[in-house]
């Protein structure tokens, strides 16, 4: 598994949802709750990317490991 990519994929998904955290933050006008907003976004991203990244990633390493299997077939 290749983990820069996985972070790197975690990073890029983590500024996609600080930024949908920023456009929410405004919409609602609640500046109390801003940085919440924000930070969560970011860490639900960044658990989202990473971890679809990841699924990916070990998907076909099963498709490589099985490969072998179907020419016995």
């Amino acid at each position: 598994m290749n983990l820069k990519v996985a972070l790197f994929s975690g990073v890029v998904a983590a500024l996609i949802g600080a930024m949908i955290g920023i456009a929410l933050a405004h919409i609602s006008q609640r500046e109390l709750r801003k940085h919440v907003i924000v930070v969560g976004g970011a860490s639900l991203g960044f658990v989202v990317g990473a971890t679809s990244s990841m699924m990916m990633q070990q998907k076909q390493e099963n498709a490589d490991d099985y490969s072998d299997t179907d020419r016995l077939k």
